[in-house]
């Protein structure tokens, strides 16, 4: 093994180690919420002072339509907590976090579930600058036009398991689409690859933070007009 390998294996090895002794110590949770943060490149550790990305004042969309993915139909019901697994556990995911695993898997003694679906299309945004959630569900037209499943979203990342270039974003930028949660609630489902899977978060919709330009934004109805040519993509 050469020199700089092995210090950078050292360096990791370290690194790890802390992550590993806060994440269990009596601040774990804090550090794995703000963990979650710095993964999806939003602000963190900012002490509830500036916790939101700043919003610009909006003089023309901060939404840009760039693609159409069409979802196959389902024949059967989906059960969130056999799609939703961590790899060590046979799924496709390096991390699941606590909102989503409370929200959706198992919280309050249920999983989320959904009927066979349609076949439908999904339109995918690029955020055009920093934004928190209102905004872009208000350009999208609204909570019912934003709304997507999880089982969309859940046979978009089985498409791109290994990490491999297609409709969702694999370069450490997030993929944000708007999903009921099994109580019936809105809320923002972050997905992002890293550590050779997938990492899946959630978060409240009216919360105050934010997401950075150049993240995707994933709806099933969106009022937006593409000005581009978009080819249509299989799921």
């Amino acid at each position: 093994m050469n020199t700089m390998l092995r210090k950078a294996l050292r360096k990791y090895n370290r690194l790890r180690r802390k992550l590993d002794k806060v994440l269990l110590g009596n601040d774990g949770d804090e550090y794995e919420a703000e963990l979650e943060k710095f993964l999806a490149r939003r602000p963190c550790w900012t002490n509830g002072q500036v916790a939101q990305v700043t919003q610009p004042k909006l003089t023309s969309s901060i939404l840009k339509l760039v693609s159409t993915i069409v979802v196959n139909a389902t024949t059967g019901k989906f059960v969130a907590k056999d799609k939703f697994k961590l790899k060590k556990d046979g799924g496709i995911c390096s991390y699941l976090g606590g909102n989503f695993r409370a929200w959706f898997l198992n919280g309050d003694g249920k999983t989320k579930t959904e009927d066979p679906i349609t076949k439908q299309t999904l339109r995918c945004h690029q955020l055009r600058q920093s934004s928190v959630n209102c905004p872009i569900i208000t350009e999208l037209g609204g909570e019912a036009k934003a709304e997507t499943t999880l089982s969309e979203l859940s046979s978009l990342m089985e498409k791109q398991k290994y990490g491999e270039s297609g409709p969702l974003l694999v370069n450490g930028y997030t993929n944000i689409f708007y999903v009921r949660d099994q109580n019936g609630m809105l809320r923002t489902v972050d997905v992002d690859w890293y550590d050779l899977g997938w990492c899946v978060g959630a978060s409240s919709v009216g919360g105050p933070d934010g997401w950075f330009g150049g993240c995707q934004v994933f709806s099933r109805n969106s009022v937006l007009e593409s000005s581009e040519s978009s080819a249509p993509a299989q799921a």
